[in-house]
């Protein structure tokens, strides 16, 4: 087998993986970058694909999604593609119907395409619903992790995967975002909702700026919210937290939302009596809702990635909806950190390290002089 990064191998966002037989080639993420970086050909690589597998729906993986031509299959999970359905629903609704071709994914699903198999792992991320995969070919296997953590509610799952259907890997292709970032300090999803729980209980209005497709952080504000008040949100936001509540029936109440409430004018009078958290986006009708309660009653928290705010990834329409509004930050990532990376690669023992994902590739050669690479052919 031969693995080529096409893209993300120094930088976060981006990503693009090729891996490829003599008679099978397939693409593992074809994503939109964060901020420019490198031009690069995008109708060339999908030459003789076979099938593109998306980690999960964020846009650096997923985003170059329509220049993918209509006879090479598309994965994804498929609870992420209801997500992702209701994404496009909002922001591309012409782009509709290629979301609706996509295939999906399933658990320990196996797929075969040509003389590769092709196994999906549930992992712990920001996104839900996301995938490591396990590609096996030619007497040799590739483990890629995708986007990944250990610190969220799901992530004690991760290592009893790795045991039980992984073992000892030939190739792992890992991200390393949170390499980065080592001056921050790494909150489990659980501590993050103790923080907010304290936090919450001292304002009676309370604002909670969030992605919308980032279920296990609404998780956290839904469960820290103090018993008798309103949990709100948009039409858009509800249909989102419904699919989740549906996919995870008789699973998991952690992802129960049935409670939530769309706001709506007629039900103010009961908003200012009981309290409330409601989840917001960077939207101008958002903003005059925040407006309309006392500050000295209301708390506005911020529990998105800081890059928005300021540097080369930062988002005018965000700053600029924040602005004049007291908010306090309080966040954790969706991406592994040291630790996690280590505990992985001590399970699946691989023989080589592609770091990917990455703007840090310097501490996996660091770390792994002799296994870390970037691209490399197999032989069998």
């Amino acid at each position: 087998m031969k693995i080529k990064i096409h893209r993300g191998q120094d930088q976060i966002g981006g990503s693009i993986v090729e891996i490829s037989t003599k008679a099978t080639k397939i693409l593992i993420d074809f994503g939109e970058e964060l901020s420019p970086h490198q031009e690069i050909d995008t109708t060339l690589i999908l030459q003789n694909c076979d099938a593109v597998f998306f980690t999960h729906y964020h846009g650096d993986h997923i985003g170059l999604y329509k220049s993918i031509p209509p006879d090479i299959p598309i994965y994804l999970g498929g609870t992420a593609k209801q997500i992702f359905t209701e994404l496009v629903s909002r922001t591309d609704r012409e782009s509709l119907p290629l979301v609706g071709r996509f295939s999906e994914l399933a658990p320990l699903r196996i797929i075969k395409i040509g003389d590769m198999q092709i196994t999906p792992l549930l992992v712990d991320h920001s996104a839900y619903d996301a995938y490591m995969f396990l590609v096996e070919a030619e007497g040799k296997t590739i483990l890629h992790t995708g986007d990944f953590r250990g610190h969220g509610y799901r992530s004690r799952g991760l290592m009893p995967t790795l045991r039980k259907y992984v073992g000892k890997v030939d190739v792992l292709i890992t991200e390393g975002t949170y390499l980065s970032r080592t001056d921050n300090e790494v909150l489990s999803e659980r501590q993050l909702q103790l923080k907010a729980t304290e936090l919450m209980r001292k304002k009676k209005y309370v604002f909670v700026v969030c992605s919308s497709t980032n279920i296990e952080r609404i998780a956290t504000f839904y469960h820290a919210n103090p018993y008798g008040r309103y949990f709100i949100c948009d039409s858009y936001q509800k249909n989102i937290l419904t699919i989740a509540t549906k996919a995870s029936a008789g699973k998991s109440s952690l992802y129960d939302f049935k409670k939530t409430v769309v706001y709506g004018e007629n039900l103010e009078e009961r908003f200012f009596n009981r309290g409330f958290c409601m989840l917001i986006r960077s939207r101008d009708d958002h903003r005059l809702i925040i407006d309309k309660y006392p500050p000295e009653e209301r708390l506005v928290i911020y529990t998105m990635w800081r890059g928005y705010l300021a540097g080369e990834n930062q988002n005018e329409n965000m700053i600029r909806f924040l602005s004049g509004v007291d908010y306090r930050y309080l966040h954790t990532s969706g991406h592994a950190d040291a630790q996690t990376i280590e505990s992985m690669i001590n399970q699946v023992q691989p023989d080589v390290i592609m770091p990917i994902h990455t703007e840090n590739a310097k501490w996996f050669h660091e770390k792994y002089p002799k296994r870390a690479l970037s691209t490399i052919e197999l032989n069998t």
